[in-house]
């Protein structure tokens, strides 16, 4: 199943079932919706699962620069709605933690529980932000996606890591303003406002993360009124693309969910 809502494109597998939410899974910026595919075959036999193109990737519409917060939280309601939804446990990488945050805030009656795997999430802690700036000077032009995968992982499964780079071929050029916004002080969340999010949220951090490793994120913890990290051994920006068993064991555990 699948279909457009708010301008973006979105698929589904699995039957909603009554009394019980669906698993949104919000993709990062190296990628698309399609990235999930592994986690789709996990979940989607027992679970109503949904993913979707973020604006300005895959088949979505592009993202307006000076709107980015409004658009990215209508755009989850609206695919949640058009895809049967009315609750969900929210499975968030990199990119893809900007939106879930600002759904929890926005939306708490629609966020069951929110999972922010290797992101900032789009707030206002220094460190994150400071991890940031030094991982750019590593990305070129690339842009995050030159970061996604590990050297090790990319030698010891070419195929593989051929998929991931064909996956990220498929988005359309990066709009550089939209970019530079997400990290302007009035997109960034104080961290303050975390302790309104009433879902509990599990962060998951790869020891190896280029990015954001665990040092850049354990700050953020305290912050939320639920909130627990778990760090995967030898993992960097992308455990649940190069490690999908361990990541959908860990979100499977926190979220209570059937494989």
């Amino acid at each position: 199943m699948e279909g457009i809502a708010g301008g973006v494109r979105w698929s589904a597998q699995g039957q909603a079932r009554e009394g019980e939410a669906s698993l949104l899974f919000i993709h990062g910026a190296g990628a698309n919706r399609a990235a999930w595919w592994q986690q789709f075959a996990a979940f989607a036999p027992s679970h109503h699962v949904i993913a979707y193109d973020l604006r300005g990737f895959g088949e979505s519409d592009a993202a307006d620069a000076e709107h980015l917060v409004e658009q990215a939280i209508a755009a989850a309601v609206d695919v949640l709605a058009a895809a049967g939804a009315t609750r969900a446990k929210v499975v968030c990488q990199s990119l893809g933690g900007w939106t879930g945050v600002r759904l929890a805030l926005a939306r708490p009656d629609l966020v069951e529980q929110l999972v922010l795997a290797c992101t900032l999430g789009g707030i206002a802690h220094p460190p994150g932000l400071a991890s940031f700036a030094e991982a750019r000077k590593l990305m070129g032009t690339r842009g995050p996606a030159a970061l996604g995968l590990t050297e090790d992982f990319i030698a010891a499964n070419p195929l593989k890591a051929s998929i991931y780079r064909q996956l990220g071929a498929f988005n359309p050029h990066a709009d550089p303003a939209a970019a530079a916004r997400l990290f302007t002080p009035e997109v960034l969340v104080p961290p303050a406002a975390l302790a309104t999010i009433t879902a509990p949220m599990l962060m998951i951090a790869g020891e190896n993360d280029p990015i954001w490793p665990p040092a850049a994120l354990a700050g953020i913890l305290p912050h939320f009124a639920d909130g627990r990290m778990v760090i995967v051994p030898e993992a960097g920006h992308s455990p649940y693309f190069e490690q999908p068993d361990e990541f959908n064991a860990l979100i499977a555990e926190f979220l209570g969910l059937r494989r």
